[in-house]
């Protein structure tokens, strides 16, 4: 994945037909004063995967839609808070028999319930693992536990009903024990009150809905690709009107952990803090810093694009999700007997355990000097032990804290 950004004021995506060739012309908007920067791109030859802009003023010609199209561009324009307002994808190819075995399998009462039920078992199975990853640094063993308590539930869903109730109960424990890791100054209590969505009410929920605003994006390109009709889903109810895209819906569920984990190291390294946010308008809702918002794309970025085995072959995540799609368009057809968006698992092993750190607060400067390790490599360990945030161990340091904790034993 590697999104071309646009925003601010004024985004402008044009073509200039010269006489010896024919370029894609883009203009940046204009944030805090400053104008935005200028590309041209020849036919075959643009770099990025896709374009994606949040500014609110700006054109983009017809010829641009000609050339973004022949060139298999997808361009996605999202709100400010991150929430999808409209995509202008590639020609999807025509799959008549794909199409017709989808929208017959969404009135299959048995094959929906068997799809649905390999969305949510991945999506639970991904939010567990993220807990686990979590509580290796912070204190949320109950929270983990109450979570795995709702997960069995699981064993006894019957009906795709059945399955959506178990998903809340598992999302509301989910979302209890992620909001007790992140620091109280930023005034994040979960994505949903009883009354309604939190939205953009505060910075975590604002660098949350953007990111999955991205992952939208590129399930939304990856169904495209392989000719499914984004408006009927398994799991989500079938679309009534043309905004809601159900399968889109569906295909995040599986995906939407890589954005939580971009988000907690989003805060806990610094890449986002309070001054990078503010309040406009009468809405009630955060804006990014334009600053703190590159940065975050560039985080986000790094985790879609974190390599990971799967079946004998390395792929990055975002191909993982296009390769998750035709799988599924695979067992629509018939083609194949088992449907799994488990697999690959997502490998959240931290270096930093609690374990290590109290290794670490434990270890006497002239221990560490008989194992190996300097005194400015302990004084940094040390340092960085002493709060919740992640951060890096190499391999042969851990060794060695390991080795000396076998020999005091």
């Amino acid at each position: 994945m590697n999104p071309l950004h646009l925003s601010g004021w004024g985004v402008k995506i044009r073509v200039r037909n010269l006489k010896s060739r024919s370029e894609l012309e883009i203009t940046g908007g204009r944030e805090d004063g400053k104008d935005g920067s200028a590309y041209r791109f020849r036919p075959r030859r643009f770099p990025y995967s896709s374009i994606i802009i949040d500014g609110h003023s700006g054109y983009i010609s017809l010829q641009a839609f000609h050339w973004l199209s022949r060139n298999k561009v997808p361009v996605f324009i999202l709100d400010y808070d991150g929430s999808m307002i409209s995509s202008i994808l590639p020609p999807s190819p025509v799959k008549a028999d794909l199409r017709a075995a989808q929208i017959k399998a969404s009135e299959d009462a048995r094959r929906k319930f068997s799809i649905a039920n390999a969305i949510v078992r991945a999506k639970v199975a991904r939010n567990l693992q993220v807990l686990d990853w979590l509580a290796q640094r912070y204190d949320i063993e109950k929270q983990v536990r109450l979570t795995k308590h709702e997960a069995f539930r699981l064993g006894k869903a019957r009906s795709v009903v059945d399955l959506r109730t178990v998903e809340g109960r598992v999302a509301l424990r989910y979302w209890q024990a992620y909001a007790s890791v992140i620091p109280e100054c930023f005034d994040f209590h979960g994505r949903m009150t009883t009354t309604h969505q939190n939205n953009a009410s505060d910075p975590v929920n604002l660098a949350l809905n953007y990111a999955y605003g991205v992952l939208e994006g590129e399930c939304r390109a990856a169904i495209n690709t392989v000719g499914l009709e984004p408006s009927v889903g398994f799991l989500h109810e079938t679309s009534c009107y043309q905004t809601k895209q159900s399968l889109v819906y569906d295909l995040q569920e599986p995906f939407r952990w890589i954005a939580d984990v971009a988000v907690v190291h989003a805060f806990e390294s610094g890449v986002l803090d309070l001054p990078d946010f503010y309040f406009t308008g009468d809405d009630y809702r955060y804006r990014f810093d334009p600053e703190a918002k590159q940065r975050f794309l560039n985080l986000l970025r790094e985790r879609f694009n974190l390599a990971v085995s799967y079946k004998g072959r390395a792929f990055k995540w975002d191909t993982v999700v296009e390769q998750k799609t035709i799988e599924l368009a695979r067992y629509l057809v018939g083609r194949t007997s088992k449907l799994d968006f488990s697999e690959p698992s997502a490998n959240l092993q931290g270096t930093d355990n609690k374990e290590l750190r109290r290794l670490i607060l434990t270890t006497s400067q002239s221990e560490a000097r008989r194992l190996g390790i300097d005194r400015s490599t302990l004084h940094y360990l040390r340092r960085n032990a002493k709060y919740t945030g992640s951060f890096k161990i190499y391999q042969r340091v851990a060794k060695k804290l390991r080795m000396a904790e076998g020999v005091k034993a």
